[in-house]
């Protein structure tokens, strides 16, 4: 790293926030008609003209904006991702990431307490909040593509139920029940998130083949008979103690030969690589009781307790993804 490299970090929340603010008032969406200059996008956004030209000059510079002359238009970056109408729009990311700017401003306060600066409710609190955080999870994976890899790289043969712990929106489940047409998937969440997984799984083609499950996976008992239990983007949201205690319960609702795939973002035994997982494990902090990310080793371990066998981890190509598979077999 040089001096260069570190500036660029430690201002990095200017970039943040113009892409953020952007997609919040709709520039992209505007600018999706055609080319377009400063007043007459102000004028559809309902923005001040002045202010506007100075975001959309920034957003240009970034390289999310093309400049000819007074005229701005969207770049395929652009196109592809900050559109509402695209299939591939990851707005739904960026504005749940603008809501914890407060969060995120607090962060020292929460180093020095040890407390979370968000309530560690899993945004069940107001289903505004809720709704955001659910569509930010399809948004991403949708995006990046990790359900469509998934479906075509996991092995599905002999799955014909599968469970899926705090699934948010079911994405996974209705890319591989879509890819598997044999497959059934049974989904367990919170009933304020099932409100929202609703919206995603109907109109999916799929929903015949999906079971919504209200439950709470920290104490509720798991439904039984299943090949495969999936769970991804759990394990960071909870302590060590609790996690293997959740692996013991998991295995017992599985059947013999079936296997537990855990997608997470999973570290090196220092806890420091890959850096997007040690880095995300301070939204953890800032919005967990006691959640991290964890290493391969500490999650290996839990699942030989629990009984798993043959526990492997896959790291998923990168880029564009960001995490790994941990899969293991019950004997």
């Amino acid at each position: 790293m040089d001096f260069s490299d570190l500036t660029k970090l430690t201002g990095g929340y200017a970039e943040a926030r113009a892409i953020q603010t952007g997609v919040s008032l709709g520039i992209f969406d505007a600018l999706a008609a055609g080319s377009m200059d400063a007043a007459a996008v102000a004028s559809s956004i309902h923005a001040d003209s002045r202010a506007t030209e100075i975001l959309l000059n920034a957003l240009a510079a970034i390289g999310l904006l093309r400049k000819d002359g007074k005229s701005f238009s969207l770049t395929e970056i652009s196109e592809t991702y900050l559109v509402k109408s695209s299939p591939r729009f990851l707005g739904g990311m960026i504005l749940f990431d603008s809501a914890l700017w407060d969060a995120w401003g607090r962060l020292e306060a929460t180093v020095r307490s040890g407390k979370p600066a968000h309530s560690p409710d899993m945004f069940q609190t107001r289903p505004e909040e809720t709704a955001r955080f659910i569509f930010a999870m399809h948004s991403l994976v949708e995006a990046r593509g990790d359900a469509e890899y998934l479906a075509e790289n996991l092995d599905f043969s002999g799955v014909k139920e599968l469970l899926d712990i705090g699934s948010g929106p079911g994405t996974y489940p209705v890319h591989f029940c879509r890819k598997h047409p044999g497959l059934r998937a049974t989904l367990l969440d919170l009933p304020g998130t099932l409100k929202s997984t609703k919206r995603f799984i109907t109109g999916s083609g799929v929903e015949d083949r999906i079971q919504l499950v209200s439950g709470n996976y920290r104490t509720d008992p798991f439904p039984q008979g299943f090949q495969m239990v999936f769970l991804s983007n759990v394990i960071h949201g909870e302590n060590s103690q609790w996690n293997e205690q959740l692996m013991a319960r998991l295995y017992d609702c599985l059947d013999r030969g079936g296997k537990i795939v855990i997608k997470d973002h999973i570290l090196d035994d220092p806890l420091t690589h890959p850096p997007a997982g040690a880095v995300f494990a301070l939204l953890m902090l800032l919005t967990t009781e006691q959640g991290r990310c964890y290493s391969f080793n500490e999650v290996r371990e839990w699942l030989e307790r629990a009984g798993f066998a043959r526990v492997s981890q896959t790291p998923l190509p990168s880029p564009p993804f960001t995490s790994s598979l941990v899969i293991g077999d019950k004997a």
